[in-house]
């Protein structure tokens, strides 16, 4: 990540960086990720990774996609609502 100002890209894809970190050094990690992929000037970032800890950094100008899907899919599309879920944790954290 240090060099990354020095080597120009549209984006760049990171694949489960967060793998076997403990959780002291993954929100380190993700905290720096976010400081730089929301600075000015830079590339874009994708960050695939199947799980990530509660209560990162977030930055106003990022996006967050989650992809469900495999084998153990509810069957009914209700159940899976990612925006009703976004909605109970706003309210239960109070807009955190």
């Amino acid at each position: 990540m240090a060099l990354q100002s020095l080597a120009r890209a549209p984006f760049r894809v990171v694949d489960e960086i967060n793998q076997g970190m403990d959780p002291r050094n993954e929100r380190m990690v993700h905290s720096r990720m976010v400081d730089i992929a929301c600075s000015e000037h830079t590339s874009q970032y994708f960050l695939i990774t199947p799980k990530l800890l509660p209560n990162l950094e977030y930055h106003p100008n990022m996006k967050v996609h989650c992809i469900a899907s495999g084998e153990y899919m509810p069957e009914g599309q209700g159940k899976l609502d990612f925006g009703a879920l976004a909605q109970k944790a706003l309210a239960v954290y109070g807009g955190l």
